[in-house]
């Protein structure tokens, strides 16, 4: 399985550590709840918890690591923003046969039109088109490769 890992995208390692880490921090919750503080109120979230992200973070790299995955590997043509504060709401990769339009999840900063994207998302996600463009309502990682 090491080497498994080893071989995955950048932003698939970095995604499967975060599950990890979050699955750690939520273990170490329940014991210090079990141990410390005696709280029976607390035991049995911070437990949940750590069952439901152990269990997303063991599904998520069953995925990556059989290739149940898609790159796709374009050019950022267009980025559509909201607010106030310019947050990037959505951008447009064009790529060998077509156009994606990709809905952003977390903020991000430095990217810019002309950027080289690579965006990994399920192989069984539903991808929809709609006047020429496909829509994609979900992806795993994003890894911005710089300019063309």
């Amino acid at each position: 399985m090491k080497e498994k890992f080893k071989k995955l995208p950048e932003a698939l390692k970095k995604q499967v550590l975060l599950r990890s880490g979050g699955s750690a921090v939520f273990f170490l919750l329940f014991l210090y709840f079990l141990w410390s503080a005696g709280d029976a109120y607390m035991l049995f979230p911070c437990f949940l918890f750590f069952c439901v992200v152990t269990g997303n973070g063991i599904w998520f790299f069953s995925r990556c690591v059989y290739g149940q995955y898609v790159r796709l590997q374009g050019e950022c043509i267009r980025i559509e923003t909201a607010g106030f504060r310019k947050r990037i709401r959505s951008f447009y990769l064009a790529y060998e046969t077509g156009v994606v339009k990709v809905p952003v999840k977390s903020r991000i900063r430095n990217l810019r039109e002309g950027d080289m994207v690579s965006v990994y998302i399920a192989d069984n996600a539903p991808v929809y088109e709609k006047e020429g463009v496909f829509l994609v309502g979900d992806y795993y990682a994003l890894e911005i490769n710089g300019r063309k």
